[in-house]
């Protein structure tokens, strides 16, 4: 082992658990690491802890590290500061983690479970008997109840929807291939979700009106959602449009939601339904 044992065991810890997360929280984790170690290696200098050694670390050497970072850190941070000490130590086949913990339980962070908020079904019915006066021939109103309502209904997150092709939209037996999903060609994968009836006559008459659109502007274009500048030629909306379009109804029904609510809504409700929360992961791309 060289100079910086822990740093060069949390390098191998993490080398071993890459691709396991998503790229993002893997570096995110591998930069607290870094910082961990520095601190080790301060804590060693001025023999506060008996070892930089992850593998010969003991429950005193942990209680010196986890209140270093109390007094630098909020309650939040602290738990992943937690986490990243344990599994360290866990990986080295050493329990000084869980005997610091027994010894000194006050040193847990406290975890507040808080429940994230979810759309109110009189909302969501407010917003279909608004989409239902929307005319025939209003494209630009049919794309933004049609984009609210299958996030809603479908669980897709911006990028997803934002990237979703007419191809994707199977109307004969109902379903949606959300193709473009977070962590696409890394851990995500591709997954199917019904579309409830209650939004099919919606998409049947925004399919129509986006089909007149194309035509009348002399555009071919793949995108379910296609953008509205014409001198785009097709091109699937930017996030600022999808904002847009979110804003169009807001004003519409004279209720403001964020997306993010609209998937939170999509699994609540097949909760509410008894379905297996395993099945919901499924259905909402979780890992």
């Amino acid at each position: 082992m060289g100079a910086h044992p822990f740093g060069e065991t949390a390098r191998k810890y993490m080398d071993s658990i890459k691709g396991i997360y998503a790229e993002e929280t893997w570096k995110a984790r591998d930069r607290r690491y870094r910082r961990l170690n520095n601190d080790v290696v301060r804590l060693k200098q001025e023999k506060r802890i008996s070892t930089m050694s992850p593998k010969t670390m003991n429950k005193e050497d942990v209680k010196t590290i986890l209140l270093e970072h109390k007094e630098k850190v909020g309650n939040s941070d602290m738990v992943i500061e937690h986490l990243l000490l344990k599994n360290l130590l866990e990986y080295c086949d050493n329990d000084a983690y869980r005997k610091c913990m027994r010894e000194y339980p006050g040193l847990k962070p406290i975890v507040k479970h808080k429940r994230n908020k979810h759309m109110d079904e009189d909302v969501i019915d407010l917003i279909l008997r608004k989409s239902e006066d929307v005319k025939d021939d209003d494209y630009f109103g049919l794309r933004a109840y049609t984009l609210v309502l299958m996030c809603i209904c479908t669980g897709t997150r911006n990028k997803e929807i934002r990237f979703a092709n007419l191809e994707d939209l199977n109307t004969v037996i109902w379903r949606f291939d959300i193709i473009h999903i977070k962590g696409e060609e890394t851990y995500g994968m591709p997954r199917t979700v019904p579309i409830p009836p209650v939004i099919r006559p919606l998409i049947s008459k925004y399919i129509a009106a986006r089909e007149r659109w194309l035509g009348e502007h002399g555009i071919e274009s793949k995108a379910l959602f296609v953008s509205q500048h014409v001198s785009n030629r097709g091109e699937h909306l930017s996030s600022n449009g999808i904002r847009n379009m979110k804003v169009y109804v807001e004003k519409e029904v004279g209720v403001k939601f964020d997306l993010r609510e609209c998937r939170r809504t999509f699994g609540q409700r097949y909760l509410d339904k008894d379905i297996d929360i395993e099945t919901v992961s499924v259905l909402m791309g979780h890992s």
